[in-house]
């Protein structure tokens, strides 16, 4: 995969959080609540009947909140996930009091694990219905993975590079790795960068059938426990969330709070089978052991750890096994997740990026890595300090 050069890169710093999610909707100080309550969204699926299904849970977002978010004639124009990234992506450049102006240097990433399924069970409903008289040149254009990304970039008034990542488990942490890349190799002087899904029912139910989400077969009940020894497969959740990136420079130049420092963002593939752990050694060239080293530290100046953890075991062990090996004895405590908060969904990557330059900005020390691991063994690591 293709990254940035590192000679020369401008530093990047995020100035600004928005979230739409299960818990919430707002900038900073939302996921900040939510964070600090703890309290879990995942409860019985309410927006449609899961009775047939073995998994009957989910973190959804309350229409009432979403519809609040946008005005009216957004809502009737735009299908309900392009109605999530637009809400979340607005309310974190507003949360970094960032005017795009022309919008000529403002970029978009955007990562997504299922897209505008929606759209496409209604597009394909229409063909099966009347044929090709019922293909709809109006739903048409949602069901292109990059629709999400295309309505904020207009909405957001962003004219520089807009990117689509598609990746199971960790869409989110991918698109704000690029994004960060994006700035610092100046093709953007700001990039919004995130993640967005919503729940959707054939999608749900096909998942639960294939026992891909909890209980996944297995005597224990159904939930989201990620790391545990009881753990049994994921809990989808929906929402969207967004960090704006910018370069450290023009943002202290414009007088922007910036709550941490993006030290480093690196994605790889890793050449193993799918959940084979690699020997317990630190392999220099992992994403993590590269993050570290360019960024002049080692394992024992992290000061926390968010993983992509959802539940999955198989996932969960080998993201373990592989931040054992980078890290040893020397890392942070076990990861975090935020799974349990507010389910599997695309935006969750940037929810603990969110998280952790928020814990940053409070602790006033150390640093803090977001880990990401995915079934087809793509890896993401994001380093961030301190604002200095």
């Amino acid at each position: 995969m293709h990254q940035e050069p590192q000679h020369a890169l401008r530093r990047v710093v995020v100035t600004g959080i928005g979230t739409v999610n299960a818990l919430g909707a707002g900038g900073a100080a939302a996921l900040a609540a939510a964070l600090a309550d703890g309290r879990s969204a995942i409860a019985p699926v309410r927006s449609f009947d899961a009775g047939d299904s073995p998994s009957k849970l989910a973190a959804e977002v309350d229409e009432a909140r979403l519809a609040g978010l946008v005005d009216g004639d957004a809502a009737r124009r735009l299908s309900r996930i392009c109605r999530l990234a637009v809400a979340a992506s607005g309310q974190a450049l507003a949360d970094a009091r960032l005017d795009p102006g022309d919008g000529a240097r403002l970029g978009l990433a955007i990562g997504t694990e299922h897209g505008d399924f929606r759209s496409s069970e209604a597009f394909a409903a229409g063909y099966l219905r009347r044929g090709v008289g019922g293909l709809s040149p109006m739903i048409f254009p949602n069901t292109v993975m990059n629709s999400m990304g295309a309505v904020a970039a207009i909405a957001l008034r962003a004219r520089g590079p807009t990117i689509t990542v598609n990746q199971a488990t960790i869409a989110g942490d991918l698109a704000v790795a690029h994004g960060a890349a994006m700035v610092a190799g100046g093709r953007a002087d700001a990039v919004v960068a995130g993640g967005v899904d919503e729940l959707c029912a054939p999608v749900y139910r096909r998942l639960a059938e294939m026992r891909v989400l909890s209980p996944m077969g297995t005597a224990s009940p159904e939930g989201c426990r990620p790391f545990a020894p009881d753990h049994n497969g994921p809990v989808i959740g929906e929402g969207a969330t967004f960090v704006v990136l910018e370069e450290r420079e023009a943002a202290l130049a414009r007088g922007a709070a910036v709550h941490a420092e993006i030290l480093g963002a690196r994605w790889s593939s890793i050449p193993v089978a799918p959940h084979t752990a690699p020997a317990r050694r630190r392999d220099r060239g992992s994403a993590v052991s590269r993050v570290l080293g360019e960024a002049g530290l080692d394992a024992a100046a992290l000061a926390l750890c968010y993983g992509a953890g959802n539940g999955d075991p198989a996932v969960d062990d080998w993201e373990l096994a592989l931040l054992g090996a980078d890290l040893g004895a020397a890392g942070a405590a076990a990861p975090r997740s935020l799974a349990p908060l507010f389910g599997q969904h695309g935006g969750l990557g940037a929810l603990r990026v969110g998280a952790a330059a928020l814990a940053l900005s409070r602790a006033q020390c150390g640093a803090a890595l977001v880990h990401g691991i995915a079934r087809g063994g793509c890896r993401t690591a994001i380093l961030l300090g301190r604002a200095a």
